[in-house]
């Protein structure tokens, strides 16, 4: 294993363990994003936000819309396997060259239970800004992951 060059810049992750299988669990993150992303507060334009989607599959995008404005990409998705992983890109906001990743996985633990990992990494992509953001993104993942994406999952789907 190598060092990581800077320690402060090392990937963070989440975890969540619910009771829902992991291919459900696979399509609420993915299908359902736009019904569980916080868009009042956690969107480039906030109230004037009508949506941000995650469009499925391989090379689709996650694009939030905005009243009056042009779409703005904020990632795109890299690795496509449905009911284990995900992992796309993430720049919401920023030039798509200073991105940085996100790897999402679905397991079924040994007690039937759903365990979803979301971690966070490439962090040295974004030069001088990268602790200053990431350091924003341990409360920020923390509140959309673990409160917001964790509530939707707890909610009963027809």
């Amino acid at each position: 294993m190598t060092p990581l060059k800077n320690p402060e810049l090392g990937p963070i992750s989440f975890e969540l363990t619910v009771a829902i299988d992991p291919q459900d669990a696979f399509d609420a993150f993915t299908n359902g994003f736009g019904d569980w992303w916080p868009t009042d507060s956690h969107s480039l334009s906030k109230n004037d936000c009508i949506a941000v989607e995650l469009n499925s599959g391989l090379g689709g995008e996650i694009v939030e819309s905005a009243k009056g404005q042009k779409d703005v990409i904020w990632g795109q998705i890299k690795d496509w396997q449905p009911g284990e992983h995900l992992s796309f890109t993430w720049h919401p906001g920023w030039n798509a060259g200073d991105f940085t990743l996100i790897n999402v996985s679905f397991d079924l633990n040994d007690f039937g239970r759903c365990v979803i990992r979301l971690e966070h990494s490439a962090w040295e992509n974004l030069g001088e800004i990268a602790p200053a953001l990431r350091e924003g993104y341990l409360s920020g993942w923390e509140f959309v992951f673990g409160e917001c994406f964790g509530a939707y999952l707890r909610k009963p789907r027809s």
